[in-house]
């Protein structure tokens, strides 16, 4: 009979296996109670629970560690300031862009500093964190990345301060501020045309309602098809919703239910008009509680601006002042005045007055806003 040390040999910590009538079984031991809890005779899957068990407990003892001695690291940190910007989003008082985009330097913060322990984060460390997403002495990279990302941080050790976890100043405070003005071009009509022909479909997709009912990015990831009713889109506006210009109903003329149309055509099941299907889930995608075909506004810049970079087109300007999906709002905006004479204020959702109305006080009450479309895809872009 083989020993019990040559049974376990090649297991993880705390996973031992032994042989009952000639048929090997495991089981977990936990290091702190030293009880025992059976997991089969299958190896592999013996393996894999055990792993994902002492992952389990390490997070527990450092976060029991952590309460216990005021330390807590910048893993952690990360973890509880995205969970507080969802809280924030939820209660109004951040959008969900605005959330998806400190989620986003968290995550990249958590890569590279992670095991730190907050206290002993310095300026340095920040400093050089943030050259790699731009060094001003070398001019590598994005300076308005940059500086979104130091907002962000700064941000986050706030309420660090505000928590107990560090005492006396921030220090992404004293970080290097860029504030590069970008200066960003108008798309033209054969630059859009270029990048939307090597764009996937979901992208196309996008898009034409980006150019078609002219909303922001944030609001054209978040329509959903039980937002079509009576003949017309229903648009929330994210960052209006306090002003009176937020409640938009679009009417939904040929183009644009030949562009909603397009986007049910995939047979994908999805809630939202803009959806794919991701090749895996990152933890941060799952965390967010969103569907998974749910596109993030960052994601949807980040695939326009792969496929203007795979199209070619506006390589004689500089990186910042070549547009983003975003700018596809301004090419329609353009397009439409040209056709018409008149302004898409009503259905940008632009407004001149700051009229603020309580709406979550009876929803009976919202006025919805009435636009129509007046672009033809075919004829006002693509021809």
């Amino acid at each position: 009979m083989a020993k019990r040390s040559q049974l376990s040999k090649g297991l993880p910590p705390n996973c031992y296996a032994s042989m009952v009538n000639g048929t090997v079984y495991y089981a977990y031991k936990h290091p702190v109670t030293k009880k025992r809890h059976g997991i089969g005779a299958d190896r592999n899957k013996a393996i894999r629970i055990t792993r994902l068990t002492n992952d389990k407990l390490a997070e527990r003892l450092e976060l029991e560690r952590s309460l216990a001695t005021g330390l807590i690291k910048v893993d952690m940190l990360c973890a509880e300031y995205k969970n507080l910007c969802k809280q924030l989003t939820k209660a109004d008082k951040i959008s969900q862009s605005t959330a998806d985009n400190r989620g986003y330097t968290m995550d990249r913060l958590r890569k590279e500093l992670g095991n730190m322990y907050v206290r002993d984060v310095k300026t340095f460390d920040i400093t050089k964190y943030l050259n790699r997403q731009y060094d001003p002495k070398t001019g590598e990279g994005t300076p308005r990345g940059r500086d979104a990302q130091r907002s962000h941080i700064v941000y986050l050790f706030t309420y660090a301060q505000q928590e107990g976890y560090i005492e006396g100043s921030n220090p992404a405070e004293p970080c290097l501020i860029i504030n590069q003005k970008r200066i960003t071009k108008r798309h033209t009509k054969e630059g859009w045309n270029a990048i939307y022909n090597v764009a996937e479909h979901w992208l196309q997709c996008a898009m034409d309602l980006s150019v078609l009912i002219l909303q922001r990015r944030v609001d054209i990831v978040n329509l959903k098809f039980t937002d079509i009713k009576d003949g017309y889109l229903h648009v929330i506006q994210q960052k209006s919703k306090k002003h009176d210009s937020a409640y938009i109903k679009i009417k939904i003329t040929p183009d644009l239910a030949e562009v909603i149309n397009r986007c049910r055509s995939d047979n994908v099941f999805s809630p939202y008009l803009i959806h794919r299907v991701p090749e895996k889930r990152t933890k941060s995608a799952v965390e967010s509680g969103n569907h998974r075909t749910y596109v993030t506004p960052d994601y949807l810049s980040r695939a326009f601006k792969k496929a203007r970079t795979l199209a070619g087109v506006y390589s004689d300007w500089s990186e910042d002042e070549k547009g983003g999906i975003h700018q596809g709002k301004a090419l329609g905006s353009k397009l439409s005045k040209n056709k018409t004479g008149d302004s898409a204020q009503t259905l940008s959702g632009h407004s001149s007055k700051k009229m603020t109305l309580n709406y979550e006080a009876d929803p009976d009450d919202i006025e919805w806003k009435e636009a129509i479309p007046q672009l033809n895809l075919k004829n006002d872009l693509k021809s």
